[in-house]
């Protein structure tokens, strides 16, 4: 999550969200620990889904942590979606402790120009 403050281009006409399961003042709270690390604070928003709602939409419910600690773990993901609404790339991890890089998700949205 860190690494995405660094993702976008200056004035580049992308917006950028990220979804998690957690309530909105852990994401405050995890976006101010991030900030603390002097690489600047988090520029974009941080949306909450404790519900799942979103996350279930996309069939990103990990169900191999159902009834453990950390239930409603979701298989990590990013989507690139076009003007149109149209998911125009994807990936898409099965382990929730790997993350797409960077340079992949660059590549996803440089395939939209």
């Amino acid at each position: 999550m860190a690494g995405l403050r660094t993702l976008l281009k200056k004035d580049e006409n992308v917006r950028l969200f990220a979804i998690s399961v957690d309530s909105l003042e852990v994401n405050k709270e995890f976006a101010t620990k991030l900030a603390a690390d002097g690489r600047g604070e988090i520029n974009f928003p941080l949306l909450s889904d404790p519900e799942h709602r979103t996350i279930d939409s996309y069939g990103l419910h990990d169900p191999a942590y159902d009834g453990e600690k950390f239930a409603g773990i979701l298989h990590p993901a990013v989507y690139v979606i076009d003007k149109n609404g149209i998911v125009a790339w994807a990936k898409v991890e099965s382990n929730y402790r790997e993350r797409p890089t960077n340079e992949e998700i660059r590549a996803g949205l440089d395939s939209l120009k």
